[in-house]
C-alpha cells in the first residue's frame, strides 16, 4: 500500500513551522547584512506564490552576496527540485553540506536524491538518501522536516517500520501538516484500519491537500476496501447518532429556555455588568448550541436524502420482486422522491435578499431627530445608526445589512409614535442600541441561512405534495423546525431581556416599561384600526390618503380593546416566543438596582416633535399600505383625496 500514496507525501511542513523557522532566519540574515532582507523576503514569497523559478534566482542573488548564509543555497536547491532541475538541486545541496553538515542541508540533500520528475530513483540514491536522513533526525530529533524526508525514504524503500515510526513522531511535531495526516493514510491503509486510513485522508483534505489529489487518493482507498468491511455498520451507527443528536439539542433547547430567564432575573449591581456572569455564560451556551444546531442541519440533509431514497427504492424493488407492479404506486413513489430529493436540494442554495426593510429616512431633514438618536448611542455606549427605515406598523427593531453587516439600521414603525413621549422613546430606543452593545445583530448569518433553507424546503415539499406524514423529508423538516425554533427563539428572549437593562440603566425603569407598554398597546389599537379602515375603504371604495388619521364608522369597541391590550400586556409566555412576555420584563426590570432619574427638558414632548413633516411621513406610509393591499390581494385603493388628512 506504501507505494499506491507515495506521490501525495510531500515533504514541506505547516505554515506555523515555516512561519517560526523564517523568523530565525531573518534574525540571522538581518546580523549579517540587513539589506539582504527584502531580497529574502521576496524570495520567500515568491515561493509561498508557485514562482518557483523567480524565487530560485533571488535566493541565488542572497547567497552571492552573502556566501556564509547557507540557508540560501539550500532554499536556491529546493526552488531548482521544484521546477525540476534535479541535477543543479543535488549539485547545491552538496556544496550546502559541505558547508555545514546541519539538519537542514542534510534533509535537503537526500530529499533532491529521492525526487525524480519520473519513475523511481536508483537504489544507490535511495540508500544514499536514507543515511543522509537518518543523519539528519539525529542530529535535530526535534525538527519535523528531517523526519518527513526519512519517512518519504522509508516509503520508496518499503521499510515499513521506520515509515510508521517517522510517521507517528510527526503526528507529535507536525499535527497540522497535511503531509503527516497523508503519511498516516498509508500507515493505516497499510494496517487495514480504513476508517482511521479515510479521517486521515480528510483531515489532509482540510490542511490543503488539492481536489485532485484527494479525490484520486480516496478513489485507491475505495478500490481497496474489502466490500465486506465497506457498508459493515456505517449506516445503522450514522442512523444512531443522527437521532442522538436530534433528541440531545431538543433536550438542550428545553433545558436552556428555562435557565436563560432565571439567568437573566439575576439583577446585576452595576451597568458594568449588564451582560456578565451567568447570563454572560449563558449567551454563549446558546450560541454554541445554536451553532451546533445549524452545523447539524446541514448534516442531516444528505441523510434525509438518503433515507428517501432508501426508502423508496426499497418499495419500488418490494414491487418487482413480488412480481407485481402498480404503476400507479410506482409513479407515485418516483414523484414523491424526485420532488423531496430536487426540494432538499435547491433549499441548500437559498440566497436571502437584502432588500430594505422600510422607507429610508433623509435624517438630515429631521435633525431633531438624528440628535436625539446620537444622545441615546451615547449614553449606551455604542455608535448610532447609519440609517432610520419607516415602516406602517408598530415594529421598532435594528439589524444589520448590507455587504460585511456593517450598516446598522433602526426600524422605526410610525404607528409607535401616536401618543408616545420622547423620554419613553428613548428607553425604547436605548433597549435597541443595548442590542448593538451586546452584539445580537453582529454574526448570525448561520441561523438566518438555515431559517431561510428550511422555509424554502418546506414550501418545496408543500407546493410539490410531498408534505405527508409517510414521508422521511417531511418528518424531518417539521421536527428540526420545531427544534430550531425552540433554540433560536430561547436565546433571543434572553438577548431581549438583557437588552432591556441597558434601557432601565440609562432612562430608568419606569421609562422603559411606558415605552414599551405604549408599543404593544398602540400594536393592539392599530391593528384593529387598520382592519377597520382597510375592510371600510374596499367595501365602499373610498379613497384612503393618511391611514393613521382616517376614522372608520364602525371600530372596535374600547371595551373590546382595552380588553385585547390587558391580555396582550399580561399574557402567557411560549417556548416559541421570540420575546418574553411583556408582563414577565416589567418584573424583572423593576428589580434592577435604582438609578438617580436624569431629567432632560424634552422629556414629557410628543415623539412626533423630532419629525419636521409628520404628515408627510403619514402619507407616505399610507402609499406603501395601498401598493401592499394591491400587491398581496389584487385590490386597488385609491389615494389621492386627502380630504381626511
Amino acid at each position: 500500500m506504501l507505494g499506491t500514496l507515495l506521490a501525495f507525501v510531500a515533504l514541506s511542513l505547516s505554515a506555523e513551522t515555516l512561519q517560526q523557522f523564517d523568523a530565525k532566519l531573518i534574525d540571522e540574515l538581518s546580523a549579517l547584512d540587513p539589506g539582504a532582507v527584502d531580497i529574502w523576503n521576496h524570495a520567500n514569497g515568491a515561493r509561498a506564490a508557485g514562482q518557483h523559478d523567480v524565487a530560485m534566482k533571488l535566493y541565488a542573488d542572497v547567497y552571492q552576496r552573502i556566501p556564509k548564509f547557507v540557508h540560501a543555497l539550500r532554499r536556491q536547491a529546493g526552488e531548482e527540485l521544484a521546477i525540476g532541475r534535479r541535477d543543479l538541486a543535488l549539485q547545491h545541496s552538496r556544496e550546502a553540506v559541505g558547508i555545514e553538515r546541519s539538519a537542514e542541508n542534510l534533509a535537503r540533500l537526500a530529499e533532491s536524491l529521492i525526487v525524480v520528475k519520473d519513475g523511481k530513483p536508483a537504489s544507490a540514491d535511495i540508500d544514499e538518501a536514507k543515511k543522509l536522513a537518518t543523519e539528519s533526525v539525529q542530529k535535530k530529533p526535534s525538527d519535523g522536516y528531517p523526519h518527513s524526508v526519512l519517512a518519504q525514504v522509508a516509503m520508496l524503500s518499503n521499510d515499513f517500520d521506520t515509515f510508521k515510526r517517522e510517521t507517528e513522531r510527526l503526528e507529535i511535531l507536525e499535527p497540522k501538516a497535511m503531509q503527516t495526516h497523508m503519511a498516516r493514510v498509508n500507515v493505516a491503509a497499510s494496517e487495514g484500519d480504513w476508517t482511521e486510513a479515510f479521517a486521515a485522508l480528510e483531515r489532509a483534505h482540510g490542511l490543503g491537500l488539492p481536489d485532485e489529489d484527494y479525490n484520486r487518493v480516496r478513489k485507491n482507498l475505495q478500490s481497496e476496501v474489502p466490500v465486506y468491511i465497506r457498508w459493515r455498520k456505517p449506516a445503522m451507527l450514522a442512523l444512531v447518532i443522527w437521532f442522538g443528536g436530534f433528541a440531545l439539542l431538543l433536550l438542550a433547547g428545553a433545558v436552556l429556555s428555562g435557565v436563560a430567564l432565571r439567568a437573566a432575573r439575576k439583577p446585576p449591581q452595576q451597568l458594568s455588568q449588564n451582560a456578565t456572569g451567568l447570563s454572560l455564560a449563558m449567551r454563549r451556551i446558546y450560541s454554541a448550541v445554536l451553532f451546533l444546531s445549524c452545523t447539524f442541519y446541514y448534516i442531516s440533509i444528505p441523510i434525509v436524502i438518503m433515507l428517501v431514497l432508501a426508502a423508496g427504492g426499497g418499495i419500488i424493488y418490494a414491487c418487482f420482486a413480488l412480481g407485481r407492479i402498480p404503476i400507479k404506486l410506482v409513479l407515485g413513489v418516483v414523484v414523491i422522491v424526485g420532488v423531496t430529493v430536487v426540494s432538499m436540494i435547491k433549499s441548500l442554495v437559498v440566497r436571502r435578499d437584502d432588500e430594505e426593510p422600510g422607507l429610508r429616512l433623509d435624517l438630515s431633514k429631521h435633525p431633531r431627530l438624528r440628535a436625539l438618536l446620537e444622545e441615546v448611542a451615547k449614553r449606551i455606549g455604542t455608535r448610532t445608526v447609519d440609517h432610520v427605515y419607516l415602516t406602517p406598523g408598530t415594529d421598532v427593531a435594528v439589524m444589520q445589512r448590507g455587504k460585511g453587516r456593517r450598516e446598522r439600521a433602526l426600524i422605526l414603525g410610525i404607528a409607535a409614535l401616536d401618543g408616545m413621549k420622547i423620554r419613553p422613546l428613548k428607553a425604547v430606543l436605548g433597549h435597541e442600541y443595548g442590542h448593538f452593545t451586546n452584539k445580537d445583530t453582529a454574526g448570525g448569518a448561520f441561523a438566518l441561512s438555515v431559517r431561510g433553507s428550511l422555509h424554502a424546503a418546506a414550501y418545496g415539499l408543500a407546493t410539490g405534495g410531498a408534505a405527508a406524514w409517510y414521508n422521511p423529508a417531511w418528518l424531518f423538516v417539521n421536527g428540526f423546525h420545531r427544534l430550531f425554533l425552540r433554540i433560536s427563539e430561547g436565546a433571543s428572549r434572553l438577548q431581549e431581556v438583557l437588552a432591556d437593562r441597558w434601557a432601565a440603566f440609562a432612562y430608568g425603569a419606569d421609562a422603559f416599561e411606558a415605552g414599551l407598554r405604549h408599543v404593544v398597546e398602540r400594536s393592539v389599537r392599530f391593528n384593529a384600526h387598520i382592519g377597520a379602515t382597510l375592510n371600510e375603504v374596499v367595501k365602499q371604495k373610498l379613497p384612503l390618503a393618511n391611514l393613521y388619521t382616517y376614522r372608520p364608522a364602525q371600530n372596535a369597541k374600547e371595551d373590546d380593546l382595552a380588553k385585547a391590550v390587558d391580555e396582550a400586556l399580561n399574557r402567557k409566555g411560549s417556548a416559541y416566543d421570540s420575546h418574553p412576555p411583556a408582563a414577565e420584563r416589567f418584573a424583572i426590570i423593576r428589580a434592577l438596582p435604582n438609578r438617580m432619574r436624569r431629567v432632560e427638558p424634552d422629556d414629557e414632548a410628543a415623539a412626533w416633535s423630532l419629525f419636521n413633516d409628520p404628515v408627510e411621513l403619514q402619507h407616505a406610509m399610507t402609499t406603501q399600505v395601498r401598493a401592499n393591499v394591491a400587491a398581496n390581494y389584487g385590490v386597488s385603493i385609491a389615494g389621492a383625496d386627502r380630504q381626511n388628512a
